[in-house]
């Protein structure tokens, strides 16, 4: 009897109404796992803590966001620390929102290579995490995130990427940090390729009896221009 009236019951549509919304069984369902998957995604920055010689400011990302993109704000914290600034907030602005182009060196390994973390380095003088500072993996996650959107990046957009509640944003740093990231990451792919041209001249210009000599071949000589891995084998 008691499965019997279960059954009938589960055969109802369940109906409720949420702030004039009318939704059915199967949405609520849908509308509350959506909830459980926005709860247990991965964290992202909620406060950015700004800092200017001893001035300290901390305000919530959003507000932050809107302030770099569009240069307005209501807030008095936000307005009296960027007047501090030796330049206009205008430049500082621009270096925190424009993109700078990643190229495959930079995202081998899932940025996991000595080449990403001469980035990572300039942008850690800029950014910080509140509980330890020195640690690199929150702002690879984030340059990985980042990159993963359009295969570009932006401070800003690093920033938001930052998988803790909370960053530090070393503001007179960041547009030295900015043309040191832009310029590495322009110049640095055409050295790589010329030193694995080069690297690739250089180890197969074998001698007379090739039978004996072992150099690496061209194909083993990786993106990065290492050949610490590449296997010898003979000259053709």
């Amino acid at each position: 009897m008691l499965f019997t009236v279960l059954r009938r019951q589960l055969q109802v549509p369940l109906l409720k109404t949420v702030s004039g919304i009318r939704l059915s069984g199967s949405s609520l369902f849908l509308a509350f796992g959506a909830i459980i998957a926005f709860s247990t995604s991965a964290s992202a920055v909620e406060t950015v803590t700004l800092v200017f010689n001893e001035s300290r400011v901390s305000v919530p990302f959003r507000d932050f966001q809107t302030f770099v993109m569009t240069g307005e704000t209501q807030r008095t914290d936000l307005q009296n620390i960027f007047g501090k600034l030796p330049r206009t907030s205008q430049a500082l602005r621009t270096a925190l929102t424009h993109e700078i182009v990643i190229t495959r060196p930079f995202s081998r390994q899932n940025f996991r290579n000595p080449t990403t973390d001469f980035l990572l380095l300039q942008l850690n003088n800029v950014l910080t995490s509140v509980t330890i500072p020195d640690n690199l993996e929150p702002l690879r996650t984030a340059l990985a995130t980042s990159y993963r959107n359009n295969q570009q990046i932006s401070i800003l957009e690093v920033i938001g990427n930052y998988p803790e509640d909370e960053i530090v944003v070393q503001l007179p740093r960041v547009e030295r940090a900015y043309n040191r990231a832009s310029a590495f990451v322009e110049r640095v792919q055409p050295a790589v390729e010329t030193l694995r041209l080069f690297l690739q001249n250089l180890m197969c210009n074998c001698p007379v009896d090739s039978t004996s000599s072992e150099v690496v071949t061209p194909r083993q000589v990786s993106e990065d221009g290492s050949v610490a891995s590449a296997k010898a084998v003979k000259c053709p």
